[in-house]
């Protein structure tokens, strides 16, 4: 079987981590044996192998896992008019408990992406939910009405553009604040960001909100831990190796819970670890709206 080497999606970027996660949780749901590794071509980009496709085929699938997406419960959570991530705790228990209700070992998309939104065990100082610490979004935006427009809203152009590239950053569907190349620091600017419709690579945004299956959440002590993710709210930071040699998603999934930044070289050469990158967390004082400082090889 060829090999799909993904040019569109940078590595060192957050935003293009995450989206290449994406493909490989999507084309696993196809039952498909799937395979993903990190290539240095000059950047690095995703090479995806274990499946009969070029790129048509390969944007033709996750198009249609996209539009299988838009009944998926897991996004459905509402509350008190809003669709984001911070209800009361006992709602959100609910909404935990509903997904593994609807969990097979064949089908456990839901409980996987639920995984990585949140826990009822930890609250913020609010009492609330205590979110994903890549939950980026603050103001008039709400996570999961943001995840639903892009559901709706992405088409096989915006996959086409986010895989092959360039990025245009034409397109005003909702973006995610992922992208370590387009900050927009609220005290650089003369309104609030948060408040702003800025155009974006859809695609990559959409692909991105897949991979957050592979990024789950656990409650430690009295804090919320998301897994990559070090230091406080305000002030964390995300990290993440890039593997060299292909891996379904199970094998994926584990290397992202590996400690890699205590790793010498020899160590992370014999798990086959091409790079480790971390990016700045940096939130807002005005509700919080985060976004990432450029990536940074440790």
């Amino acid at each position: 079987m060829s090999e799909i080497v993904l040019t569109g999606l940078d590595g060192a970027n957050p935003l293009g981590f995450l989206a290449g996660l994406g493909v490989l949780e999507a084309l696993t749901a196809r039952r498909a044996p799937a395979r993903l590794a990190w290539r240095d071509v000059g950047g690095w980009r995703p090479v995806v192998s274990g499946v009969d496709a070029d790129l048509e085929q390969l944007v033709a699938w996750l198009d249609a896992d996209r539009i299988a997406c838009g009944d998926e419960p897991a996004l459905a959570l509402a509350y008190d008019g809003k669709q984001d991530l911070k209800p009361p705790p006992d709602i959100f228990r609910a909404y935990l408990e509903e997904q593994l209700d609807g969990a097979t070992p064949e089908r456990r998309r839901g409980v996987d992406w639920a995984a990585g939104f949140g826990s009822d065990v930890v609250q913020d100082n609010n009492g609330n939910t205590k979110p994903t610490a890549l939950h980026f979004t603050a103001g008039n935006q709400l996570f999961l009405k943001m995840v639903r427009e892009l559901a709706t809203g992405v088409d096989d152009n915006d996959f086409e553009e986010a895989l092959i590239g360039p990025w245009r950053y034409e397109r005003q569907l909702p973006v995610m604040g992922w992208d370590a190349t387009a900050s927009r620091d609220y005290a650089l600017r003369a309104g609030d960001p948060s408040k702003e419709k800025k155009a974006g690579v859809p695609g990559a945004d959409w692909l991105a909100i897949r991979g957050l299956a592979s990024v789950p959440v656990a409650p430690v002590g009295t804090r919320l831990k998301t897994t990559g993710c070090v230091g406080g709210w305000k002030s964390g930071s995300f990290r993440w190796g890039l593997w060299t040699v292909p891996l379904d998603l199970a094998m994926a999934r584990a290397t992202m819970r590996l400690e890699l930044v205590g790793m010498d070289a020899s160590e992370r050469s014999a798990r086959g670890i091409g790079a480790v990158l971390s990016c700045g967390i940096k939130r807002s004082d005005q509700g919080g709206y985060g976004s990432f400082e450029p990536a940074m090889v440790v």
